[in-house]
């Protein structure tokens, strides 16, 4: 394994509500020195939840993303506060956005988004033992939940309005995860 190189300085260049850039000067073990910018996010990363109402049964939202202004399938996903354990973290995300909590969250995988120029990681889990438990969230509109037969999970990636690649990689772990529990 290389060494990593050396950080020489790091420099704030922009910063916004949710997002800050960083100017990082490096040196690596050669001599090269390069500078390099990176999203810094405020906070400890995300969650993202799949829940299984059923054996049969997949839950999953229909929500406007302004990244691709239009309304995009997925999973439900959310920021991690700051004192806050991964899993509570996914049992409120589950409450806030559908209405269930669960009596078992598994940590499928944890991953980088962008590993280039972020820091960013989600965390990917799956939610089972269903039970009603809404809370208050804060989305500005309410969400749509759909109901996805999960003998249909793969048809999923065949989905248009299903292009968060967090969720893409999710139907593979849990299809995965399903096929080797039987």
């Amino acid at each position: 394994m290389k060494k990593p190189p050396e950080i020489l300085d790091v420099s704030l260049v922009a910063q916004s509500r949710l997002f800050r850039v960083e100017q990082v000067a490096l040196r690596f073990s050669n001599g090269t020195e390069v500078e390099y910018e990176r999203l810094a996010g405020a906070g400890r990363g995300a969650v993202l939840v799949m829940p299984l109402l059923n054996d049969d049964t997949l839950l999953m939202i229909r929500e406007y993303c302004v990244g691709t202004e239009r309304y995009e399938l997925g999973f439900v996903k959310g920021k991690i506060d700051a004192d806050e354990a991964l899993a509570d973290t996914a049992q409120r995300e589950l409450r806030e956005e559908i209405g269930y909590g669960a009596n078992q969250m598994t940590l499928l995988k944890t991953v980088s988004v962008t590993p280039g120029y972020s820091r960013y990681q989600t965390h990917l889990f799956l939610a089972t033992g269903l039970f009603e438990a809404k809370l208050q969230g804060d989305e500005p509109e309410e969400l749509e939940i759909v109901h996805w037969p999960v003998a249909d999970l793969m048809k999923l990636l065949g989905q248009d309005d299903f292009s968060d690649a967090r969720s893409q990689l999710a139907v593979y772990l849990l299809n995965d995860y399903l096929s080797n529990k039987i």
